[in-house]
């Protein structure tokens, strides 16, 4: 029932409306401020996106209201929205946007229509703005103001189509006129080419760091929760006080115990796991964190993704979609973990938390050509119960990393996937046990990748398999 009334309450984060999707190489409406916190008489704002490879000219365009009385913005002469760039659009002194069920249009200055986006709510005047989803398509939600950047509102989509939630209550807009507006460029997102990705040296448990070319955060897994100060330091190094999106692979205390510290003390912008739920102490105290910080709590299955960055695919291959939300099944709660797939370019990662052999048979047989990756984190820290013969031979991963803890009493690695792992041609493999943490970096300009490990301060460079070099730091 615990579980069941965090999901209730995310999706109370998550209000979607839809409208016909605009066209792909048009300006786009990107993110909507009904109003700054606190307030009720201006300083509305609405974010424009230029999707395109080319400058767009946006002079003299205007952007309409059109809930009770109508009232436009016209954007001033010679301004320009840069390629990938954003203009935000603002009415400093009078109300420009209604509280609830307004709808925002884009019209050129030849007053074509280019993009018409709503209906949009905002009874609490609170930070949170309305955000389209970073593929650019219609689908919508209210989270954390990201203005002047990329949107992470709509983290996760799905195969499902979301219930648009009427507001409850209703909120009499001030009369505004039609007005002039003053309107800034913020700069694009300081992004890189590089994906970063630290398999972080947690002992006995799992945690990664996912570091995206535009700068957004991924976390998954946080090991126990003694752990939970070499993640915050792994955060420090990497100069991040925020973490985009949260995953607990499943509930198991070397998952999601250091999670409750980080979501105390670092800023999470909302929590992905599996659905399943557990009776320790630590689960309880890991879904207390998250709501007393009020981060919208989503489970996730076989077949959604995790949109932060346009560049990086991000897949989830399992729970199986058959796994239904508040699972408690003590035997399936690892195999059940969630597990993603990254790709940029041409590399990839499969990370697979502590799924077992009988997933790892589902996906070889329902979706074995997109396990194919370059890296594969094991499953559940090297066990014979996981890498299976048949999942590796389908991976077939250059680079295997297992996050282990030193002489741990469970004896992992076993030497039975150990062999496994050999036998499949792997040709480099990683442990935290004897590297520490494991940091990867890979870019999209070229099709090689680099590992660097803690302990030794050596670098690889892999080239599509073949190693290219090996240096000392």
């Amino acid at each position: 029932m615990r579980r069941l009334s965090l999901i209730l309450l995310a999706s109370l984060f998550s209000t979607i409306y839809c409208l016909p999707a605009s066209a792909a190489n048009e300006t786009l409406i990107n993110e909507v401020e009904l109003n700054p916190p606190g307030t009720d008489s201006g300083r509305e704002k609405v974010e424009l996106y230029n999707p395109s490879n080319s400058t767009i000219d946006v002079s003299g365009w205007t952007i309409s209201s059109t809930r009770g009385t109508a009232a436009t913005v016209v954007i001033n002469q010679g301004t320009t929205i840069p390629t990938k760039g954003y203009l935000i659009v603002g009415s400093d002194s009078q109300q420009w946007l209604d509280n609830t069920g307004e709808v925002v249009q884009l019209m050129n200055d030849s007053g074509m229509l280019i993009d018409s986006v709503g209906h949009f709510s905002d009874e609490d005047n609170d930070e949170a703005t309305w955000q389209r989803s970073p593929d650019g398509e219609d689908d919508w939600v209210f989270s954390s103001n990201t203005l002047g950047g990329a949107n992470f509102g709509t983290l996760v989509s799905g195969p499902e189509s979301p219930l648009a939630i009427a507001p409850e209550h209703t909120i009499q807009p001030n009369p505004s006129s039609s007005i002039n507006s003053s309107v800034g460029v913020s700069p694009e997102i300081q992004s890189s080419q590089n994906l970063t990705i630290a398999f972080i040296d947690v002992g006995q448990g799992d945690s990664i760091l996912v570091i995206l070319p535009n700068t957004k955060t991924l976390l998954i897994d946080g090991g126990e929760r003694e752990s939970s100060g070499k993640v915050l330091a792994t955060l420090r190094e990497h100069g991040l006080s925020r973490i985009d999106v949260v995953v607990a692979t499943h509930p198991h205390a070397d998952h999601i115990g250091g999670l409750i510290d980080v979501i105390k003390n670092v800023d999470v912008g909302q929590v992905l796991d599996s659905g399943q739920v557990h009776t320790t102490q630590t689960f309880e105290d890991f879904l207390d964190a998250i709501e007393m910080k009020q981060i919208p709590l989503k489970s996730v299955r076989e077949g959604y993704s995790i949109n932060l960055d346009p560049t990086v695919k991000i897949d989830v291959l399992n729970p199986p979609v058959s796994l239904p939300d508040g699972a408690d099944n003590e035997a399936e709660l690892n195999d059940n973990s969630v597990v993603l797939k990254l790709t940029y370019g041409e590399f990839s990662a499969l990370l697979t938390g502590d799924m077992q052999e009988i997933n790892e048979a589902r996906l070889v047989f329902e979706n074995v050509t997109t396990l194919d990756a370059d890296v594969l984190k094991a499953g559940h820290h090297g066990s014979r119960t996981s890498s299976s013969s048949p999942f590796l031979n389908a991976v077939t991963p250059e680079v295997v990393i297992i996050s282990v803890g030193a002489g741990n009493t469970y004896g992992h690695p076993h030497q039975e996937a150990l062999d496994r792992i050999s036998a499949a041609g792997t040709e480099h493999l990683f442990r935290t046990d004897v590297d520490g943490t494991i940091t990867l970096t890979a870019n999209s300009s070229t099709s090689e990748y680099s590992i660097l490990t803690e302990t030794s301060r050596k670098t690889i460079d892999v080239l599509k398999s073949e190693i290219v070099c090996w240096h000392l730091q």
